[in-house]
């Protein structure tokens, strides 16, 4: 008797293990990766019980326009705990959300802001919904990078700044790995890699660097570099106002609200010059071009 109640003693120990097993791995969880190699996998309940680095922040949140208190671990706080004080020699920090969306931060936007990994909304188990513009309703949780914004006006003005919800993963990452193409050589300079960001901020969209960006402007760098036929004080004229050099011209002129507007100018045109010795034919760009070559060829001949 003593045998068979002992047997099911273990029986009900090792199914309660079982279902404390399958509950743990059916926790939504945050993946930690670095140089391809995943270094830690965090579940909520775990980013939870760290106290190191624990706050309650108040936010302006964009979504809604609403005024929020979320909870949870400060973003630099987070990152040297898991990869320590190395983190910071990485140039950006990529985040993963369950749709998909992987934005990127640059580090030093994260070492200057007040990013938190919230877990929780005060008031809430969890998060509360937010209201979109379009009146989608949505749950930010189980994971939501947010920003003190209030105080902080860099958090409100930094056009790098994101606030993804959802978040699954987080990788240290580069400039280089990121954008191949586009980044700028590693000798370049700290004025070169800020006409960089900038760039990338207010004219990737339209333009392309060896065929990195969009292509509704022409291409920059090859297989001449901009820098190469224009006089660098009409290119930075042209930035600035497009119409004042060329009538017809379909550019925008450079964003009016940038702060120091013309310093920001001068630095994007430090980034082309320093992209001109980095030219990398893109073939996709090539393949577009002759087709299109092809296409006023053939429609030449048709003409005749």
């Amino acid at each position: 008797m003593k045998n068979h109640t002992s047997l099911k003693y273990r029986i009900l120990l090792f199914f309660t293990f079982c279902s404390l097993c399958a509950y743990t791995s059916d926790l939504p969880t945050l993946t930690l990766r670095k140089n391809d190699r995943t270094i830690r996998v965090l579940t909520t309940n775990e980013l939870i019980q760290i106290n190191e680095g624990r706050i309650s922040v108040t936010v302006d949140n964009p979504t809604d326009s609403k005024v929020h208190t979320y909870e949870g671990i400060s973003l630099p706080v987070l990152l040297e705990l898991v990869f320590g004080k190395t983190w910071s020699s990485f140039d950006l920090v990529r985040f993963v959300t369950q749709d998909g969306y992987q934005p990127v931060i640059p580090t030093e936007r994260i070492i200057a802001g007040s990013g938190v990994i919230a877990t929780g909304e005060k008031g809430y188990p969890g998060f509360g919904k937010l209201q979109r513009k379009n009146g989608e309703s949505v749950d930010p949780g189980p994971i939501y990078l947010v920003w003190e914004n209030i105080n902080d006006k860099g958090s409100r003005e930094d056009p790098w700044i994101s606030w993804p919800w959802q978040i699954t993963g987080i990788e240290l990452s580069s400039f280089k790995r990121e954008f191949p193409r586009s980044a700028p050589p590693l000798l370049s300079g700290n004025p070169a890699m800020e006409g960089f960001l900038a760039f990338r901020q207010h004219c990737i969209k339209c333009h392309t660097i060896n065929g990195d960006g969009g292509n509704f402007g022409p291409e920059l760098n090859y297989p001449v570099n901009v820098t190469e036929y224009w006089n660098e004080e009409w290119l930075a004229r042209y930035i600035a106002d497009p119409q004042s050099i060329r009538t017809n011209s379909k550019m925008i002129p450079f964003y009016r609200d940038v702060k120091n507007r013309q310093a920001v100018i001068s630095s994007i045109i430090l980034y082309l010059k320093a992209m001109k010795d980095n030219k990398i034919p893109d073939s996709t760009l090539i393949r577009s071009r002759d087709k299109k070559l092809i296409q006023t060829f053939n429609g030449g001949l048709n003409s005749i």
